[in-house]
C-alpha cells in the first residue's frame, strides 16, 4: 500500500506543479496593446526632424528633362501622445504619388528593439497651398478687415470691417452696415485665420491612434514626380592618344517645389513597367498592421547593382537637392588612363562599303580613380591640337559598362578607314533541326587604311536576318555568340587586306513548309 501511496502523493505534486506552470504563463502573457479612447491634439512634424534621407531618381525618356521620377525614403523623430489625433508631415514631395506611401509609425522598447506605436486609419495628401486668391475663396463666411489709400495723394486710408459672401476675385464684403462692396485691387486684407485645409506647402496627413506617449520615428516611402538624371563624360586625349584624362559628371534635376538637404542618392536606369491609375483618389485607407523594418541601406562606395534590367549605381556621398534648380556631381575623376585607338565597322553579310567609327578602349580596372561602374550618358571627346589648344573632337553616346570591362568611347566618323564586303557565292546547303534553311557563303572582306599612322581594325560581322551556324578558320576571325563574329587586325598606314571566310547562315524565316523545300530566301 504504501508505494501505491506514495505515486498517489507524487501525482497530486505533479499536477500542482503544471497548474502553477499553466498559471504563472497565463499571468506573464502580453496583454494586447489597445488606443486609448481619448482625443490627442494634433502634431506637426517638419522637415527639420528629418534623420535619415535617400532618394532613388529614376531616368526618364529624354535625358535630364524631368521626365523621371524618384522614390523618396525619410526617418522623422516625433513625440506622440496617447490616444487618436492628426499627424502631419511637412514638406514632402510636392508632386508625390499618395497611393505609393508606405507608413511606419515606430517606438523603441528598453532594449532598443523597435515596435508598432500605432494604429493608422486613413491618409490624406494636402496640396491646396495658401496664396491670396485661395485664401479669399477659402474665407467665404469668415470676418475680415480691408485697408486700402483712397482719394490719391492727398487722400487718406481707409478701413472697414465685415464678412465675405464671395470669394471669387475680386472678393464681395458684407460690411458692418450692412453694405455689400467690391474689394479693391490694392486692399490689404487681414484675416483672423486661415483655413485648416489650406497648406503653406504640400503635406501628407494621417488619422491615427497612440498606445502611449512616446518618442517614436516615423518612417516614410513615397514615389514623387518630376525628378531626371543623366550622364556626362569629358575625355581629354594626350597628343599620342595613348592615355586620356577622364571626367564624369551626373547632372541631378529636381522640378519640384521642395528642397531635399543631405540625401544619399541612388540613380536608376532601365526598363520600368509602369501602370496608369484607372481612378484618382487622395483619400486612402490603409493597414494598421506592423511590418518588419525596411532592410538596411547598401553601404554607399560608388556601387552598381543590376535588379533584373535596371541598373541602380549609388553616389559615395550625401548631396542637396534644392527646389527647382539641376545640379551636377562628380563621380569619377581619372587621369593618365591607358588607352587603344581602334576604328569599328558593323557589317552585314551583303555586298557594299561599310564605313567605320574611331573609338578609343579604355582601361576600365577595379582600381584608381575609374573602378567604378559607368552609366550609360554622353561623351565629349577633345585632344589638344600642335599649338596646345584644346579641342572638341567627338560627342557620342556611350553604352552602361559595369566595373572591370573595357569602355569602348565611340568619338567621331573615321572615313579614312573603308571595310568592302564582296559575297562571292551564297548556296542552300541543307536544313537545320527546326527546318530552317541553311546557306553557305564565301565573303571576301577588304580592309583599306588611307591615313598616315597605323590602326588597329575591329570589323563585326552580322547576318541581318538569322544566326552564324559555322566560321571558317583565320587567326583574325573570332565567334561572339550565334549572331554575331569579329574580324580584328592592325593594319598599317596606308594598307589593305583581304581575308576571305565561309560561313553556313540559318535563315529562320524560310523553313520548310508541307514537306516541299525551298532553298530561295526571297520566294
Amino acid at each position: 500500500m504504501r508505494p501505491i501511496a506514495a505515486l498517489r502523493a507524487s501525482g497530486v505534486a505533479l499536477c500542482a506543479l503544471a497548474t502553477f506552470v499553466v498559471i504563472a504563463s497565463c499571468h506573464h502573457r502580453a496583454r494586447p496593446r489597445v488606443v486609448p479612447n481619448v482625443a490627442a491634439p494634433p502634431v506637426i512634424v517638419p522637415a527639420s526632424a528629418r534623420r535619415a534621407l535617400a532618394l532613388t531618381i529614376y531616368s526618364g525618356s529624354r535625358g535630364a528633362g524631368g521626365d523621371g521620377y524618384a522614390f523618396i525614403r525619410e526617418e522623422r523623430a516625433v513625440r506622440i501622445p496617447a490616444g487618436r489625433f492628426s499627424l502631419r508631415a511637412l514638406d514632402v514631395g510636392s508632386t508625390i504619388v499618395p497611393e505609393t506611401t508606405r507608413f511606419e509609425l515606430v517606438s523603441f522598447t528598453s532594449d532598443a528593439k523597435p515596435q508598432l506605436a500605432g494604429e493608422l486609419y486613413e491618409q490624406r495628401y494636402l496640396y491646396d497651398q495658401l496664396g491670396p486668391a485661395r485664401l479669399l475663396e477659402k474665407s467665404e463666411g469668415q470676418r475680415v478687415s480691408a485697408t486700402w489709400w483712397a482719394g490719391g495723394r492727398s487722400g487718406h486710408e481707409q478701413t472697414l470691417t465685415g464678412t465675405i459672401v464671395s470669394g471669387r476675385s475680386p472678393g464681395m464684403i458684407r460690411t458692418d452696415a450692412g453694405e455689400i462692396l467690391a474689394l479693391p485691387s490694392h486692399a490689404r486684407v487681414s484675416f483672423a485665420a486661415v483655413p485648416p485645409d489650406l497648406v503653406e506647402k504640400p503635406t501628407l496627413s494621417w488619422n491615427v491612434g497612440s498606445y502611449e506617449a512616446s518618442d517614436a520615428l516615423l518612417r516614410l516611402t513615397y514615389r514623387a514626380g518630376r525628378f531626371d538624371w543623366q550622364a556626362d563624360y569629358v575625355v581629354v586625349l594626350d597628343r599620342a592618344a595613348s592615355t586620356a584624362d577622364i571626367e564624369g559628371w551626373v547632372t541631378v534635376v529636381n522640378q519640384g517645389d521642395v528642397a531635399f538637404d543631405n540625401a544619399k542618392l541612388q540613380l536608376a536606369a532601365g526598363e520600368i513597367h509602369s501602370v496608369t491609375p484607372t481612378f484618382p483618389g487622395q483619400v486612402h485607407l490603409l493597414s494598421a498592421a506592423a511590418s518588419a523594418p525596411p532592410p538596411a541601406e547598401p553601404q554607399p562606395h560608388a556601387t552598381e547593382e543590376k535588379l533584373g534590367e535596371v541598373h541602380l549605381y549609388t553616389i559615395d556621398h550625401p548631396t542637396s537637392l534644392p527646389a527647382r534648380s539641376s545640379k551636377q556631381v562628380r563621380f569619377v575623376l581619372a587621369r593618365s588612363v591607358p588607352l587603344k585607338l581602334e576604328a569599328r565597322t558593323s557589317t552585314r553579310i551583303q555586298t557594299g562599303s561599310y564605313d567605320a567609327t574611331l573609338t578609343a578602349e579604355i582601361e576600365h580596372g577595379y582600381k584608381g580613380g575609374l573602378a567604378v561602374p559607368l552609366p550609360a550618358g554622353t561623351v565629349r571627346t577633345s585632344t589638344s591640337s600642335s599649338q596646345a589648344i584644346l579641342m572638341q573632337i567627338g560627342e557620342q553616346p556611350t553604352d552602361h559598362t559595369p566595373a572591370g570591362e573595357p569602355w569602348r568611347v565611340p568619338i567621331a566618323a573615321d572615313p579614312e578607314q573603308l571595310t568592302r564586303v564582296i559575297v562571292k557565292n551564297e548556296a542552300f546547303s541543307g536544313r537545320d533541326r527546326d527546318g530552317s534553311a541553311i546557306y553557305r557563303c564565301t565573303v571576301r572582306y577588304e580592309l583599306v587604311n588611307r591615313s598616315r599612322s597605323p590602326r588597329h581594325r575591329r570589323v563585326v560581322i552580322e547576318p541581318d536576318r538569322g544566326r552564324i551556324l559555322k566560321l571558317s578558320q583565320a587567326p583574325e576571325l573570332r565567334s561572339e555568340g550565334p549572331s554575331r563574329a569579329v574580324i580584328e587586325t592592325d593594319l598599317p598606314a596606308g594598307a589593305t587586306r583581304a581575308i576571305e571566310l565561309t560561313l553556313d547562315r540559318v535563315d529562320p524565316y524560310n523553313k520548310r513548309h508541307s514537306g516541299i523545300d525551298n532553298p530561295n530566301p526571297d520566294d
